[in-house]
């Protein structure tokens, strides 16, 4: 990205760099008056906008903006062409593009920094709106004694740092400017994870994949020449590091010819090789941290049991504990003092903040998330800095459990650290999901073809087919919005806040059902209008409309369960279970939480087992289906699709024709008929700072 102000003005435009939206200078910056330029084009005008007055040849621009094997000389035409006609710009007489003819061109424009008044900033300082109070002619006339001023004089100052003190601690919402800029870091080809300071904040290391590989390396780059050396050594997994002192990290990571294995590194002055210390059973992205001199760290053994370690270099590993099971994932761990700080997601919807002490307490919720975070750091000594999925960054206060926002600006953000002054995050550049339909040939099953199906500028994901309607989330104009399929035309049923999380859609008697942030709404398609019901589980898994029955798991008190609703009231169909399908003759198919076995329940409460296994705790609920075909579900390690047949009995596997393996696959009725594909995309690593 770039290192300007995050929202410029040039000409007729305002312009907001990180997510590539324009508005009119003589508009309101609203949604309405909004144009968001498609990923080639925001990519080709950042690029513009860093190189001003600069003749830029096609050559440079096929390097810089292009994938490799992907630019060419019409593509830039057309993309120059297309960002004209955006900018309403004119070839002969150019106000911001100008070609210079067989050499390339050059941005014209003025660029300066623009401080929208409708941008939103929250300030330190407080202003206090003093009221008028009237004045008593007799008491000014009468001077206090000296005593009794003093005395009232103190009573007001502790009176007032009392209530000061009570408001910072427990109810008041912490007060910081929003963060205005994003400065990249790395500028490396590929992706990079998992950014780390050392203490004296001159180098910072992150891992390294390169385009077109699937391996990682550590790199570590110097803030002040932004020289970059890369590590020897390749790792098909590997974890967050964290430096154990000033020359030296450790990480855990798995290699082509080597299990599981904690590791530590020299990185400075020069790079050494990487030497084992303990193995490990899981490579968990976040679950490292060091405790009173030594490192503490979450595992995970071949039974989906959660354990605590310790451990010091070069002396043997000890387990201090095997935590509760109940959860899909326990990955995230911090320290503070005696505190263990953990991060678990609790339902494929929502994660949960937990507590222990030291060295073996026993686990303690501090708070419930109705959405995903998908990673958390300390943001001072009583809060945390968190990266929800797909939302805000947020600071929480784990004392009195109020939260912030950091803005917009930290929307595409993960992995955030706070160092002093700026947060280091991951910024994903341009990454988008489009929705294609499946096309399998009968006589030739392993021959599938993809055919766009909805596809733009931005991610579109979450779908639901009934008989005649398809429902599906999109973000093309930057919120989340549900959109309803008809024929080759769609039109949009809601635009929904930027702090929801749409987790799952479903048709149930002709309605459309949202869950939204935990909470299950019906969507009126008529009058659009989210109505939500009246019964809310606290922790909802999966819903399922089966011949108009409504089912759904919960993690209750007791453990996980499937409940249904007959005539407005609750009922327990069966103890245990995560996920619920419909399948054919009024069956269900059922996935317990002790083991991967997958279970088909009848009509009178009998179960049979079934030869599909799935992972609840790995795969993500999208990633697997049961239509009146079969069951199908898709195998991440390899990128194939698994299908089991009612009637055949036996097991298939089904080649992907596509280097990137889908997030999401969905029946046509008849086995699979739509993939979520992710876009080939970059991510780097950035500073998110205050300028101002």
């Amino acid at each position: 990205m770039l290192n300007i102000h995050a929202v410029v003005q040039f000409g007729d435009w305002y312009y907001q760099v990180i997510y590539g939206q324009l508005w009119p200078v003589n508009q309101p910056m609203t949604s309405e008056h909004m144009v968001r330029l498609e990923p080639r084009l925001h990519s080709l005008l950042n690029f513009f906008l860093q190189h001003p007055n600069t003749l830029l040849a096609k050559d440079i621009l096929i390097d810089k903006v292009w994938p490799a094997n992907e630019g060419t000389d019409a593509a830039v035409m057309r993309a120059v062409g297309a960002l004209r006609k955006v900018l309403g710009d004119d070839a002969r007489t150019p106000v911001y593009i100008a070609t210079a003819s067989k050499k390339g061109y050059c941005w014209l424009a003025e660029v300066q920094a623009a401080s929208p008044t409708d941008t939103p900033i929250i300030n330190a300082d407080v202003e206090i709106d003093h009221a008028t109070v009237p004045i008593n002619a007799d008491v000014i006339a009468k001077p206090w004694p000296w005593r009794f001023m003093v005395a009232t004089t103190l009573t007001v100052i502790l009176g007032c740092a009392s209530v000061a003190f009570v408001l910072a601690k427990f109810t008041a919402t912490p007060l910081i400017r929003l963060p205005d800029s994003i400065v990249p870091i790395s500028a490396l080809s590929g992706q990079e994870y998992w950014p780390a300071l050392n203490a004296n904040q001159t180098h910072v290391i992150y891992q390294h994949k390169a385009l077109e590989t699937t391996a990682l390396n550590w790199s570590i780059q110097n803030l002040t020449d932004l020289r970059v050396r890369h590590t020897s050594e390749r790792y098909l997994q590997l974890s967050q590091a964290i430096w154990l002192d000033d020359q030296h990290i450790v990480f855990r990571g798995i290699k082509a010819d080597t299990d599981c294995h904690f590791y530590r590194q020299q990185l400075l002055p020069s790079i050494g090789a990487a030497e084992m210390l303990w193995p490990c059973n899981t490579v968990l992205a976040q679950g490292l941290t060091a405790w009173q001199g030594q490192l503490l760290w979450l595992d995970r053994d071949s039974n989906n049991n959660s354990q605590l370690w310790q451990g010091t270099p070069d002396k043997p590993a000890k387990m201090l504990s095997v935590l509760p099971n109940a959860w899909r994932k326990l990955e995230h761990l911090l320290v503070s003092n005696n505190s263990a700080y953990l991060l678990a997601e609790e339902t494929v919807n929502n994660s949960i903040l937990l507590k222990l002490d030291l060295p073996n307490g026993a686990l303690e919720l501090v708070k419930r998330f109705p959405f995903i975070v998908s990673q958390f750091s300390w943001w001072d000594q009583s809060q945390l800095l968190l990266s929800p999925q797909d939302l805000e960054l947020e600071i929480v206060d784990i004392l009195s459990l109020t939260s912030q926002k950091l803005g917009p600006l930290s929307r595409n953000l993960t992995q955030a650290i706070r160092y002093p002054g700026q947060v280091i995050a991951v910024q994903y550049l341009n990454y988008t999901t489009d929705i294609f339909e499946v096309s399998t040939r009968p006589q030739l099953p392993e021959v599938t073809t993809y055919k766009p199906w909805h596809v733009s500028n931005r991610s579109e994901r979450l779908l639901a087919a009934s008989a005649e309607k398809i429902a599906f989330v999109s973000e093309r104009t930057g919120n989340n919005e549900i959109w309803l399929a008809q024929g080759a035309d769609s039109i949009q049923l809601a635009r929904l806040p930027d702090d929801q999380q749409v987790q799952q859609l479903l048709w149930h008697k002709g309605n459309l059902l949202v869950l939204l942030n935990s909470q299950l709404y019906t969507l009126d398609i008529v009058k659009p209008a989210l109505i939500p019901q009246l019964a809310q589980p606290t922790s909802p898994g999966r819903y399922a409309s089966c011949e108009d029955v409504l089912y759904w798991t919960e993690l209750t008190n007791d453990g996980w369960a499937l409940f249904t609703q007959t005539h407005d009231t609750k009922q327990l169909v069966h103890r245990g279970v995560v996920d619920v399908r419909c399948a054919p003759e009024q069956t269900l198919v059922l996935q317990f939480a002790e083991n991967n076995n997958l279970m088909l329940r009848h009509n009178d409460g009998r179960l049979a087992q079934l030869p599909v296994q799935i992972n609840w705790r790995q795969q993500n609920a999208e990633q697997w289906f049961v239509d009146r075909s079969g069951i199908y579900w898709l195998d991440q390690a390899n990128h194939r699709i698994q299908a089991y047949a009612w009637l055949e009995g036996g097991a298939q596997s089904f080649a992907l024709p596509q280097s990137q393996p889908p997030v999401a696959i969905y029946s046509k009725g008849k086995g699979v008929g739509y993939i979520v594909q992710p876009r080939l995309h970059d991510t780097d690593i950035v500073w998110l700072k205050n300028r101002r």
